[in-house]
C-alpha cells in the first residue's frame, strides 16, 4: 500500500483515487456540520462542492474504482446534489433580486414583492426538506462508500499518472467540442452542457494540484470559465422564474377583476385596475436579460474570441509533466 508522503502520481490508481474520495467525504461532512451549527443560515455551498467533486471522481474514474463507483453509489450522490438544488437556486434568485430593490420605482415594487415571496417560500420549503433528511442520507451514502473501499480485494495497480494520461485527452476534447457549440447568450442548452464539461475536466485534474504546478495552471482558467458559465446559468433560472411569476400574476389578476366586475364593489374594482404587479416584473425581466447579456459578453471576450477555450498550452504542459 502507498503512503501519504508519496506523490499521488506514483501511487497505484486505486489508492490515489480512494485517498481523494476520503478527502471529499471529510469535506462534505465538515460542510454539513457547519450548516447544522448555524441557527440563522443554511449555507450548503461547501457541502455541495464536496459532493460534486466526489460525483465527478466516480464518473471520471469509474473503471478503476469498480464497486466503489457502482450505480447505487452514483445514484445516491446524484440524489444528494438534486436535494440541495432547489434551495440553492432560490437563494441565488433572492440575492440577485434584493440587489435590484433600491433601483426600482415605487410602482414597480409590487412586482418585486411578488417575486420575493415566491422565492422565499420555495427556499423555506426546500430547507425544511433538507434539514429533515439530508444528514441521514449523506451518512448512509458515506458508510456505503467507505464499506466498499474496505471491501475491495484486488485494487487497480496501474500508476495514477498512467490513468490520468488515459483520461485527460478525451476529457479535453469533449470539453473543447462542447464549448465550441455555444451560439450565444440565449443558448441555454449548450451553456448548461458546457458548464458540466468544464466541471468534469476540472475535477478530473484537481486531485493533482498539490503535486503538480501544471495541474494548477490548467485548473485556474477552468475555475474562471466555470464561474462565468455558472452565472449565465443562474440568470437563465432567474429569467424563467420571472416568466412564471408574470404568467401566474396576470392570471390571478384577471380572475380578481372578473370577480369584482361581476359582483364586487365599484371602488374595489377601480383599485384593482390601478394595481399592476406585472409592471415591476417586466422591469425585473429586462434587468435580468441585461445582466445575462453582460456576463456573456465577458465570457465571449475572454474565451470565444480567440478560442481560449482550447487551453492548448496548459493541456500540453500537463500531459508532458504527468508523462515524465
Amino acid at each position: 500500500m502507498s503512503t501519504h508522503g508519496e506523490s499521488l502520481l506514483d501511487q497505484p490508481t486505486y489508492d490515489a483515487l480512494t485517498r481523494a474520495i476520503r478527502s471529499c467525504l471529510r469535506a462534505a461532512a465538515r460542510g454539513l456540520a457547519d450548516c447544522e451549527k448555524s441557527v440563522d443560515t443554511w449555507d450548503l455551498h461547501a457541502f455541495r462542492v464536496a459532493i460534486r467533486r466526489l460525483w465527478s471522481l466516480m464518473r471520471a474514474y469509474g473503471p478503476w474504482l469498480g464497486r466503489v463507483a457502482g450505480r447505487k453509489v452514483v445514484h445516491r450522490l446524484e440524489d444528494l446534489t438534486l436535494a440541495t438544488n432547489v434551495a440553492r437556486d432560490a437563494e441565488v434568485g433572492i440575492h440577485w433580486l434584493l440587489a435590484q430593490h433600491d433601483q426600482l420605482a415605487r410602482d414597480e415594487r409590487a412586482g418585486f414583492n411578488v417575486l420575493l415571496r415566491r422565492l422565499e417560500r420555495r427556499r423555506r420549503r426546500a430547507c425544511k426538506s433538507i434539514r429533515r433528511s439530508l444528514g441521514q442520507d449523506f451518512s448512509a451514502t458515506s458508510r456505503l462508500i467507505r464499506h466498499r473501499i474496505r471491501d475491495t480485494r484486488e485494487p487497480e495497480l496501474q500508476p495514477f499518472r498512467a490513468t490520468i494520461l488515459d483520461r485527460l485527452e478525451p476529457a479535453v476534447t469533449k470539453f473543447r467540442e462542447q464549448v465550441a457549440e455555444i451560439a450565444g447568450a440565449d443558448d441555454e442548452k449548450n451553456i448548461h452542457k458546457s458548464r458540466i464539461r468544464v466541471k468534469r475536466l476540472r475535477y478530473l485534474v484537481e486531485p493533482l494540484c498539490n503535486d503538480c504546478p501544471e495541474a494548477r495552471a490548467l485548473v485556474r482558467p477552468l475555475k474562471r470559465m466555470q464561474m462565468l458559465l455558472g452565472d449565465l446559468h443562474d440568470m437563465h433560472l432567474v429569467e424563467e422564474e420571472i416568466v412564471d411569476a408574470i404568467e401566474e400574476t396576470a392570471t390571478a389578476k384577471a380572475r380578481r377583476l372578473h370577480r369584482l366586475a361581476v359582483d364586487g364593489p365599484a371602488a374595489a374594482l377601480r383599485r384593482e385596475r390601478r394595481r399592476d404587479e406585472c409592471l415591476g416584473l417586466f422591469v425585473l425581466a429586462s434587468r435580468a436579460r441585461e445582466r445575462r447579456n453582460r456576463i456573456f459578453a465577458v465570457f465571449e471576450r475572454e474565451w470565444l474570441t480567440d478560442r481560449r477555450f482550447e487551453l492548448g498550452n496548459e493541456a500540453r504542459a500537463l500531459r508532458a509533466a504527468v508523462g515524465r
